[in-house]
């Protein structure tokens, strides 16, 4: 039970003692993601998969996200996000998506996120995501992707 109980401990320690800051950065992350869709009247698929993301920062409180992934239902897609930081350790994302899917089915799309940032140190954080997409798996249908995004960022940029 301890070996279990201790490394948690450290982790909450060294998430909670270190500060957030509400501010975009210059950063470049990777990690895993669930996704939950239906696609068509009665199935339901979900998955996991894997998101590469870069965050360029505009301005104090803005970035541009630019993303690549591997996830279920599609095979994969190109993003493009706006990132707003409206209090401290929150976002939120705006923005489309390109994506191909495994029964040759392809298109855009709008994409949404809200996060919440656990930042290990000045340059090292987590980002955590759910999101949610509208995609069209054939021409009279469209479907919702819900899912959850885990993304360890690195900063090129240090918060001030």
């Amino acid at each position: 039970m301890y070996k279990l109980l201790v490394p948690f401990f450290i982790c909450y320690i060294h998430f909670s003692i270190n500060t957030a800051y509400g501010q975009a950065k210059n950063a470049l992350g990777l990690g895993p993601a669930i996704n939950v869709s239906k696609t068509g009247s009665y199935n339901r698929e979900s998955g996991i998969g894997a998101r590469l993301q870069g965050e360029i920062k505009l301005a104090n409180r803005i970035s541009l996200v630019p993303s690549i992934g591997l996830e279920t239902p599609y095979n994969g897609y190109l993003g493009i996000s706006g990132k707003y930081y409206p209090i401290p350790r929150f976002h939120l994302l705006f923005g489309g998506i390109a994506y191909i899917g495994g029964d040759v089915y392809a298109g855009v799309g709008p994409s949404v996120a809200i996060g919440y940032q656990l930042v290990g140190s000045r340059r090292n954080f987590i980002d955590i995501d759910l999101h949610g997409e509208i995609i069209k798996v054939d021409p009279y249908e469209n479907t919702t992707v819900l899912g959850l995004r885990l993304t360890y960022n690195f900063s090129f940029s240090r918060p001030k």
